[in-house]
């Protein structure tokens, strides 16, 4: 076990490292010129052409920019990992504080769109393999295809126009409260979850044609019992990894929904960056994208050897 876990953390790692060389390199290959952007209309100067060349090039050798790409990339990593991202271009604050103050939001909403994608899957699934073939279970399904084939933005469109304009029940761009905060997690929740039922569906038929399952009814055991104390957690295991792609997602953010509730996210906040032309915070979003998605993964390969004691068994023989 602790073998397995010193590999997985040197993959990760390895995986980091690349993503970040990968991102500092596009960044770079991207238009524009950081020092024209510092001293654009938006910071009081009327035309660029009124810093003078000289003054551009003290600044630019000032920030680095003058040196070579590699001896740029290892200065760049090395901030990074003190937690120094830079300065963004547009309020000229620590990048990495910026992040901090929008993430909370972000968790909030990505963490509470997980819990109704789990129970929706879960819930849907369970039934539509208990009930295969029927019309509750044609019902679910369709219900899945049409649910994964609309588009975010016209979903929460809708959710506001019914909750906030008809209803009531909300406010857009108001506090961050648990009120606020259902109707976009609800909306993320529907988007994502008909994938995981179907994964689910299909391995929960599976499980549910096993012998032991045979076995079990024939020892006269209850079937609550045998579907969610058996069946349940042998299918849940190749659904955990889409669990974990998905929580992954969310909370690198969730641009489109965020921008449509005006929720205070980093969704939103990456959105006006990219307008902006903010490249360090667009460089530092990305890199912390990749970071959670590459620890959500981790998580995910542990979490097998905890639910699966063959997994486990294997880990330590190899």
């Amino acid at each position: 076990m602790i073998v397995f876990l010193i590999r997985r953390l040197l993959g990760a790692l390895l995986v980091l490292l690349a993503a970040s060389f990968l991102i500092f390199s596009l960044i770079r290959l991207a238009p524009g010129d950081p020092v024209d952007l510092m001293f654009g209309p938006s910071q009081g100067i009327d035309s660029r052409e009124q810093v003078s060349r000289k003054t551009r090039d003290t600044i630019r050798k000032k920030l680095g920019l003058d040196r070579p790409f590699l001896i740029q990339y290892g200065m760049w990593l090395k901030r990074v990992i003190q937690l120094d991202m830079g300065y963004s271009f547009r309020s000229q604050q620590p990048v990495f504080r910026e992040l901090l103050t929008y993430l909370p939001a972000t968790v909030f909403l990505a963490l509470t769109a997980f819990v109704i994608e789990v129970l929706f899957a879960v819930v849907f699934g369970v039934i539509s393999a208990l009930k295969a073939g029927t019309v509750t279970d044609q019902i679910i399904r369709i219900g899945a295809v049409c649910f994964s084939a609309i588009p975010g933005f016209w979903l929460g469109l809708l959710l506001i126009y019914l909750f906030a304009v008809k209803l009531k029940w909300i406010s857009i761009g108001g506090e961050i409260s648990f009120r606020q905060v259902l109707i976009p997690a609800l909306t993320l929740g529907i988007l994502i979850a008909p994938r995981a039922m179907r994964v689910l569906r299909a391995n929960m038929l599976v499980e549910l044609n096993q012998l032991y399952m045979v076995f079990g009814r024939a020892k006269g055991l209850k079937k609550l019992r045998l579907v969610y104390g058996h069946a349940l957690r042998n299918a849940l295991l190749p659904t955990i990894t889409l669990f974990g792609m998905s929580l992954g997602g969310l909370l690198s953010g969730s641009a489109i929904i965020e921008m449509v509730f005006s929720w205070p996210g980093i969704g939103k906040f990456l959105v006006d960056s990219i307008y902006a032309r903010d490249y360090p915070v667009v460089q530092a979003f990305v890199l912390l994208a990749t970071f959670i998605v590459v620890v959500t993964n981790l998580l995910v390969d542990l979490s097998y050897t905890i639910l699966d004691p063959r997994i486990r068994l294997v880990q330590e023989r190899s």
